[in-house]
């Protein structure tokens, strides 16, 4: 089916002009473009919108207001506001690929540095004006376990292979990658665990990830070893990694995302010791980076040709 007749893009964001002008710049045909930057604005136009651009969870809540729909493209790599059961589904939804995966390789790859040179240590030395220098390590030689091998999971296997770093994937469909030197099913979770100096967690959010990483997995982990969560919050039982580092089972870890964000001010997080807390900031999505992606699959649409990165309402990813 070609769609190239009364196209009509509703962008919803706060960057929603900066967007509507790259998208307006490509000159393409048959389009229409309404730049919004809140929901209270967006419902009254979004009836006569066929294509949604934002965050998931703002289009979430002008999608019963859509009565032409056939096409949302988000400005996040998870798409889990629209994924509920109460969410229509009587459209097609993509997904950000090969945006996101360098950005998060950077934060991976700051927090492991930062643990092996001890940067905080040294910090808090000088704030006490000490000259003494606790031990650096190396990345080199180290291993770092990965699991959700897509894009953004490879481009930090890819990131860690430039720092010499021994490199293991999980995926619940395992298949070879060049970067990485082995990979695991999810019959082998805690064989993958066993050996790792890092363990980054770059899982989506779906029932099959839910509270994978366990007590269990942790007690698997070498004390030395740091945890890293820059997937989804739900991939986490919060108590057992409390626990882990509050018993020096594991030496410490790095979370972006979290089960409940924001993070209440309550959550005993705050005060676990070893515990790096970022505010869901590891990879923040720009209209310089997502326009292009939507100017290349509304040529798609246009033509009636698949979409790329269409997700699966059914799976999640």
């Amino acid at each position: 089916m070609v769609h190239t007749k009364n196209n009509t893009l509703l962008i919803l964001s706060r960057r929603a002009n900066a967007y509507a002008a790259i998208i307006n710049a490509a000159g393409l045909p048959d389009l229409k473009i309404i730049a919004l930057e809140t929901v209270e604005e967006a419902l009254p136009g979004a009836a006569q919108a066929n294509i949604l651009l934002g965050a998931p969870d703002q289009l979430r809540k002008i999608l019963p207001a859509t009565d032409r729909l056939e096409w949302v493209q988000s400005t996040w790599a998870g798409v889990n506001p629209l994924l509920g059961a109460d969410c229509r589904r009587d459209y097609m939804l993509t997904g950000v690929k090969g945006v996101f995966g360098p950005i998060m390789a950077e934060y991976a790859l700051c927090y492991m540095l930062l643990h092996e040179r001890n940067v905080l240590q040294c910090y808090a030395l000088q704030q006490k004006k000490q000259w003494k220098m606790p031990k650096p390590g190396l990345l080199r030689g180290k291993r770092v376990g990965i699991m959700g091998v897509g894009s953004i999971g490879t481009a930090i296997a890819e990131t860690a292979k430039y720092f010499e770093m021994l490199t293991s994937g999980y995926s619940g469909t395992p298949s070879p990658r060049a970067s990485i030197d082995q990979m695991f099913g999810p019959d082998q979770l805690l064989e993958f665990t066993r050996d790792l100096d890092y363990l980054i967690s770059v899982l989506p959010d779906t029932p099959a990830t839910a509270h994978l990483i366990d007590a269990t997995v942790f007690n698997a982990m070498k004390p030395e070893a740091v945890f890293i969560n820059v997937g989804r919050g739900n991939a986490v039982e919060e108590s057992a990694l409390i626990n882990a580092l509050n018993n020096k089972i594991i030496a410490g870890a790095v979370l972006d995302v979290f089960q409940q964000e924001p993070l209440p001010t309550t959550h005993p997080f705050w005060d676990t010791a070893g515990l790096i807390i970022t505010s869901h900031k590891s990879a923040l999505s720009s209209p310089e980076d997502i326009a292009p992606l939507f100017l290349d699959n509304y040529r798609h649409f246009a033509a009636g040709n698949p979409l790329k990165y269409q997700i699966d309402f059914a799976r999640g990813y």
